[in-house]
């Protein structure tokens, strides 16, 4: 590291977007525009996303729920043009982490990347922990037997089987991007399905109390009853966007490196939007905002409201909610992966961490050591 701060900024090597690319040892040209907006759409995790968002946002905004998507739809997609720009200047597999350090400075860049690796390996707990719980779940389901459901709730066998999926996930991303993106096409086809699938049922399903009529009013911010909530709401319709950047981490093993992973990364966030404001509409027409039965403002359906929705609005049919949540959990699991592992790549090739770090595996042109 010490030879990193003292340089002031990363090697001359990396003014050459050409050069970096060849340099690092990743495999070039793998990767499309389709390829890399279903990596994005993947990590972002829209199934797992909304289940545990749609509640508590709806809890803080009621029925604007679309407005305070839109609103936090605004500074994503301000953010991915922006990425697209510097992105079209340097293609880095260090995204922040080098431009930050090439702009402001190596501390600044140094700080950057380590918050996004701090902030992965968060996430990438989290996600395993969600995973176990819908997979004894859906065993729980597919066998008719409540004891399995309730595995999940033993501590060691839930951190072995935690420890059991992350080590899965590391292994396919090990593999090479044509193995991971292979996983990746099955798992966001199935997720996709699955939720466009819930939100046609909600359209034509009807509750008691009596399901809310469409407003027009749904899509006003000003609507919301007091500044506090607007931003809770708001902090919360940000982070159900959050991944979509790992398109950009991508940018040295993709198709035109300067202009695809850019397009990728504005193309998630717009269509992660237009998936979210779908469903937000029909789960809103479906069960309203009441604090009772199936109502959105009831707290036991808050905790997961796919879990408590998906028998009413799907029938028979409910047991692919929790298939599709498992599947969505699973791949953000595996490609989440992917961008702290490129940025940790970076950080060791420009000096910030140990050399170690810049290793790539000759067969499968990946970085394992940084995996």
């Amino acid at each position: 590291m010490s030879n990193y701060i003292e340089a002031g900024r990363p090697p001359d090597v990396a003014a050459d977007a050409g050069n970096t690319q060849r340099s690092k040892g990743l495999a070039k040209g793998r990767l499309g525009l389709l390829a890399s907006v279903v990596l994005g759409i993947s990590t972002i995790a829209p199934v797992y996303t909304l289940t545990g968002a749609l509640g508590p946002t709806v809890r803080e905004v009621g029925a604007h729920l679309p407005a305070v998507f839109i609103v936090g739809f605004l500074p994503m997609l301000l953010v991915a043009l922006g990425y697209r720009e510097l992105n079209s200047a340097e293609p880095d597999s260090g995204t922040s982490f080098t431009w930050s350090a090439r702009a402001f400075g190596p501390m600044i860049g140094w700080i950057g990347g380590w918050g996004l690796v701090v902030a992965t390996t968060i996430v990438l707990s989290n996600l395993a922990g969600v995973a176990v719980d819908f997979f004894y779940l859906f065993l729980g389901q597919i066998s008719g037997k409540h004891e399995l459901a309730a595995l999940a709730d033993n501590l060691l066998i839930n951190i072995v089987t935690c420890c059991v999926f992350i080590g899965l996930a590391v292994w396919i991303c090990c593999r090479g991007i044509a193995t991971t993106m292979t996983v990746q096409y099955g798992l966001v086809a199935l997720q996709l399905l699955v939720l466009i699938g819930f939100a046609f049922a909600a359209f034509g399903g009807t509750t008691a109390p009596p399901p809310l009529a469409f407003d027009f009013a749904w899509f006003n911010p000003f609507g919301v009853e007091s500044f506090s909530a607007f931003a809770a709401g708001l902090s919360l319709s940000i982070f159900i966007f959050w991944g979509w950047d790992t398109c950009l981490t991508v940018s040295e093993e993709s198709v035109g490196s300067e202009e695809v992973p850019g397009k990728a990364a504005t193309w998630t966030v717009m269509l992660i939007l237009g998936l979210y404001l779908f469903t937000a509409i029909a789960t809103l027409q479906f069960a309203g905002i009441s604090e009772t039965g199936l109502g959105l403002n009831n707290p036991r359906i808050q905790e997961n409201v796919f879990a408590h929705l998906a028998g009413p609005v799907m029938g028979p049919l409910a047991i692919l909610m929790s298939i599709a949540v498992l599947a969505s959990t699973a791949a953000s699991l595996q490609s989440t992966f992917v961008a702290p592992a490129r940025t940790l790549l970076a950080m060791g090739y420009y000096g910030a961490v140990p050399q170690k770090f810049a290793s790539v595996c000759p067969r499968s042109q990946t970085p394992r050591y940084a995996t």
